[in-house]
């Protein structure tokens, strides 16, 4: 098994998948979140090759969408629009959640990934969940990316 370490050429490891993250694509912005998920993982595994990689890894009565080398976790949801209220609330809970099972272990980072267009009013509300988890900490543990279309 190689680790992320070996494909980071002396990046450090966080840095390096945020980059990776940001140079995936997605395929289309009108499939499901699982189907985004899936697209996602197949992406990463091909991108990682022989670094483990899992799918659906529970924490606590919860499960992050993707984990990395049992060090790096990645949620990913779709855009937050004002018909979607309930699942940004939804979407802080599972990061405070994570800080909780996650973070404050020094598991590793926490991506979150946005596939889709972000009403500004939620953005700045997460950024604010985002620098609020961050907070008090030496390094940054969770990073807020969004995918938009090119026209967006």
């Amino acid at each position: 098994m190689k680790k992320v370490s070996d494909h980071s050429n002396c990046l450090l490891e966080r840095h390096f998948i945020w980059n990776l993250l940001d140079k995936w694509e997605p395929r289309s912005f009108d499939l499901s979140e699982r189907e985004q998920e899936e697209d996602l993982l197949a992406w990463l595994k091909m991108n990682l090759l022989d670094v483990p990689i899992t799918q659906q890894y529970g924490i606590g009565r919860g499960s992050a969408d993707i984990i990395i080398q049992d060090s790096f976790l990645i949620e990913l949801k779709l855009a937050f629009t004002d018909s979607k209220k309930t699942e940004l609330d939804r979407c802080i809970g599972q990061l405070e959640h994570y800080k909780q099972k996650w973070v404050d272990f020094e598991r590793g980072p926490v991506y979150l990934v946005i596939i889709g267009e972000v009403e500004p009013e939620f953005r700045q509300i997460l950024h604010n969940a985002v620098d609020r988890l961050d907070s008090g900490n030496f390094l940054q543990w969770f990073f807020l990316m969004v995918k938009k279309k090119a026209n967006q």
